[in-house]
């Protein structure tokens, strides 16, 4: 598992804000009406040959998420914590799919690499989003 933890100029509510107007779409579009959603743990959909189910939900606090496709499979979560500077948000995400048992130390020690590399392009792509929301 890797985590990974950043401070940004917003807060929270904007964080969530931007997570629910990519979601919640996604979910109607996924389930093939326009019914309301509700984000709770337990949510279920499909996405792209994914199946996706919320672990986590509890709005300015925690989003997480269970990926599973036939190659893989990911689970993510970011938790948000407002103060003073904005927010500060740590990712953390693990697949499960890499059974470090089956590779070398030094595979498995490239693979965290690329891992911690991918986390924060993430995290940041995920905070770059939110403040173009926030300004548009």
């Amino acid at each position: 598992m890797i985590t990974i933890t950043k401070q940004f100029n917003f807060k929270a509510k904007d964080f969530f804000d931007y997570l629910e107007e990519q979601l919640i779409p996604a979910i109607k579009k996924a389930r093939g009406n326009d019914m309301p959603v509700t984000l709770a743990k337990g949510t279920k959909y499909e996405v792209d040959d994914a199946q996706v189910e919320l672990t986590d939900y509890e709005r300015n606090k925690v989003y997480g998420a269970h990926f599973k496709t036939d190659r893989m499979e990911l689970v993510i979560k970011y938790v948000t914590e407002d103060n003073d500077q904005g927010v500060k948000i740590t990712f953390s995400e693990d697949m499960l799919s890499f059974d470090r048992e089956k590779h070398g130390k030094l595979q498995t020690m490239f693979y965290n690499f690329q891992l911690k590399m991918g986390a924060k392009k993430e995290l940041r792509r995920m905070g770059d989003n939110v403040l173009a929301n926030i300004a548009a």
